[in-house]
């Protein structure tokens, strides 16, 4: 049985082994839900995490799916498992700001897709975490839960901040740009970029519907595979999901590897990161010996970079371009002019830039010929300081242009302890191999063994 400590904290367990728990009887979804409210009491007003939370609505969900359990009724996959939303995510009984004071408290008259999945699966939405304003500037408020004085990056930080700081086991975010890889690296946490089109966006705000992905949250590569079996599949409504069977997330990364795996470490000339990480990855391939190789990308792709941002500036022009209507006043000034930008740029441009992501995708997938999967950086280096709040997407861009499954994993730290992410990128809808890829290379690096659990 899980011990109270532990399910406050998150630290010994993982998503799985809590749920598993919970289906047994071995804990009550109302008590894991009553320790996680007392440490939000404790710790929010620090860390600034939240938008919104109704701990009587999150008792009332925990009550009922317990006496659901008790009466021998079916449960879910998630059963019990509270979870946090970034506040871009549509959700019926929760107020939904999208990080913008022109939504306030901005109530919903159904839930998105995720949230329909999540709830029907058993789990408790905790609670809408903190998002950059309109999940593309002007960093949230939330600070970072190991250090006070940084952030824990743009976008979906408020969720990762959460969850590093032990309040919930696991968190969806809207992936554009590395909005969720990297609050994960720097929180010391797990993240993924699914597949471009695995997950239904529907009911989240639109930000680049070319590169907009569901992005997960957790404490264990375990606990992104539960989460993904849950959320992956068509939608009708939206375009860009497709049809097709069940990757068996949880399943395939809980096996073994059928031979070890070949890794690429990828270098990109274009971007430079600080001593520590560059070390790190260099001891990091060390540790793997034969079974890594170095690649370093041609100028080609940073030239795809500039089409990247090409069509960042469009979509977002038109996707938020009601928001600028009703009153751009509202918005901060690089919001503005971002999307002042945006509406310049011509359809050829446009056009020409959606060219790119054939010719771009093609070349990675040529390396991905040689390799399982490849690793780069997860950011330039350690969580921004609160006075510095630049930071690079240089090291999601490709992959999130090209709509790769992509890991965030916390394998480092620095020598301040702050934590050092890096990411494992794999071939298009090939993320259950991509996870069990990564635990692999988990157990290789702390010496451990890669079996099944």
């Amino acid at each position: 049985m899980v011990s109270e400590t532990n399910l406050t904290l998150f630290q010994d367990i993982t998503s799985l082994e809590l749920t598993r728990d919970l289906q047994a009887g071995g804990q009550r979804v109302q008590k894991v839900c009553e320790l996680l409210l007392q440490g939000i009491e404790q710790k929010e007003p620090k860390l600034n995490a939240f938008t919104s939370i109704e701990p009587k609505l999150v008792l009332e969900i925990a009550q009922t799916l317990d006496m659901l359990r008790l009466n021998g009724r079916p449960v879910g996959p998630l059963h019990g498992l509270p979870i946090v939303l970034s506040d871009l995510i549509e959700t019926q009984q929760q107020p939904t700001t999208n990080g913008t004071k022109l939504d306030t408290a901005n109530q919903r008259s159904k839930d998105s897709v995720v949230a329909e999945r999540l709830k029907a699966s058993g789990a408790v939405l905790l609670g809408k975490t903190r998002v950059s304003e309109l999940g593309v500037v002007t960093p949230p408020e939330t600070l970072h839960p190991t250090s006070l004085t940084h952030r824990p990056g743009n976008s979906a930080s408020g969720a990762a901040a959460a969850i590093a700081a032990g309040l919930a086991p696991m968190g969806i975010g809207l992936e554009s740009c590395g909005s969720v890889l990297r609050p994960a690296a720097y929180c010391g946490i797990y993240g993924m970029q699914p597949s471009h089109g695995s997950i239904s966006r529907r009911g989240i705000l639109p930000l680049v519907p070319t590169l907009d992905t569901v992005g997960l949250l957790g404490r264990s590569l375990v606990d992104l595979a539960l989460l993904g079996d849950v959320l992956y599949g068509y939608d009708d409504q939206d375009s860009s999901t497709r049809l097709g069977t069940a990757p068996r997330l949880l399943e395939t990364c809980l096996s073994k590897v059928p031979v070890k795996p070949t890794i690429a470490f990828l270098e990109l000339p274009f971007v430079q990161t600080d001593e520590e990480t560059q070390a790190a990855l260099v001891e990091f391939e060390e540790v793997l010996g034969d079974q890594a190789f170095r690649v370093v990308l041609p100028p080609l792709f940073e030239e795809g970079l500039t089409a990247h941002d090409l069509i960042v500036k469009a979509e977002l022009s038109r996707t938020l371009r009601h928001y600028w209507d009703r009153g751009k006043e509202g918005l901060s000034d690089t919001l503005q002019q971002l999307l002042a930008e945006g509406a310049e740029i011509r359809a050829k441009e446009y056009l020409g830039a959606l060219d790119w992501i054939k010719v771009l995708r093609s070349g990675l997938e040529e390396i991905l010929q040689r390799c399982d999967a490849f690793v780069v950086p997860a950011t330039l280096g350690t969580a921004p300081r609160l006075d510095n709040p630049e930071e690079s997407t240089r090291f999601q861009d490709l992959w999130n242009l090209c709509g790769m499954p992509v890991l965030s994993i916390p394998l480092f730290q620095s020598t301040s302890g702050m934590p050092l992410g890096v990411q494992l990128v794999g071939p298009p809808a090939g993320e259950a191999r991509l996870l069990r890829t990564a635990r692999w290379l988990e157990a290789t690096v702390r010496g451990e063994s890669s079996s099944g659990e």
